[in-house]
């Protein structure tokens, strides 16, 4: 006689994957947006603890942000195979624990406004967030209670090599989001949106954008929302290593006649006008603006956006930066 199936734990396994998968692939899609998430928690236990946790683990936030990313999803895939069942019930249960205590934190102490469990694409209250937890928290307690019972969805002979090559896979895509930019990009300064518009008060009288400083009302005078601009970002012009900066002065030496050039950057007013004279750019001008504003624009230490009469129609890493007659056969094509 057959074994009597167990729908609910069967309802506990394939939810609780899909929504790890879910969220663990969103910080796959963007690691530096997660990195920034943990050195946010990283100045916040410091705050309130006096442990200087930023000092500690906020050089290795990207390797923690790319680590935990494919940890949570691969986890998510060896439950919906039904492989290595304890170890990944042991880690489903010891990792929601934790998330729990994190938003806990954050909602008793209201330090952290999201969570960044979805990252950009779901916005969570903290206390939102821990209701979030304390549910998945009964479902893998029950996965765990149940977790002989996990039965493969393949054969067995395919199991590790399916499991662990989504493991190496996940791995692989991490490290080139890293390196040039999130595949999906859900920023509110994304290629389509028009800045013009979204810097207009909306139907509730604040604008999508807030916190964007135009560069036509700095010392650099030049409005970007009008004709054809590039918009240089580098976020801190004083930690640009020597490959940025060739890549960067590489691009802007080939770029074709009529378009408006100006940088915006984190650093201070000394910097902003010695960078330019020291690395042979005296003709661009970097107008301040904030670091969020500035990781929001672009997920990478510099690179550029290609603005349209302000609809942002490319942006990229400094890795991705054109140059040469890569640069003219793009433009002569836009």
């Amino acid at each position: 006689m057959l074994a009597k199936r167990d729908y609910a734990l069967l309802f506990a396994r394939y939810f609780v994957g899909v929504l790890f998968t879910f969220s663990g692939l969103i910080k796959v899609n963007d690691v530096r947006g997660f990195a920034y998430k943990l050195e946010e928690y990283f100045e916040v236990f410091y705050k309130h603890s006096g442990v200087p946790f930023h000092e500690i683990f906020g050089p290795w936030s990207v390797a923690l942000a790319g680590a935990i990313a494919v940890f949570e999803t691969g986890l998510a895939v060896f439950l919906i195979l039904g492989y290595a069942r304890r170890f990944t019930a042991w880690s489903l249960l010891l990792m929601i624990l934790f998330f729990t205590f994190l938003t806990a934190y954050s909602a008793i102490t209201r330090a952290v406004s999201d969570c960044g469990c979805f990252g950009e694409v779901i916005k969570l209250t903290p206390w939102q967030s821990f209701a979030k937890d304390v549910g998945l928290l009964g479902l893998i307690g029950y996965i765990f209670l149940k977790r002989e019972e996990l039965r493969p969805l393949v054969p067995h002979r395919w199991l590790p090599w399916i499991a662990w090559g989504s493991w190496a896979a996940l791995a692989g895509l991490t490290t080139y989001f890293y390196l040039y930019l999130p595949a999906v990009d859900f920023l509110p300064y994304h290629e389509g949106q028009n800045l013009k518009k979204a810097l207009e008060p909306g139907p509730a009288g604040v604008p999508l954008i807030t916190d964007y400083v135009s560069t036509r009302l700095t010392d650099c005078g030049v409005n970007e929302l009008e004709g054809r601009v590039i918009l240089v970002v580098v976020q801190r012009l004083e930690k640009l290593t020597p490959a940025e900066v060739e890549r960067l002065r590489a691009f802007l030496s080939n770029l074709p006649p009529g378009l408006k050039v100006v940088g915006v950057t984190a650093s201070p007013k000394e910097e902003r006008q010695r960078w330019p004279q020291e690395k042979g750019l005296p003709g661009l001008c970097f107008a301040p603006q904030d670091q969020t504003v500035l990781k929001a624009l672009l997920r990478s230490s510099a690179g550029a956006l290609y603005l349209e009469n302000g609809i942002i129609r490319k942006k990229w890493p400094w890795r991705r930066l054109p140059a040469g007659p890569e640069a003219h056969r793009w433009f002569a094509s836009s």
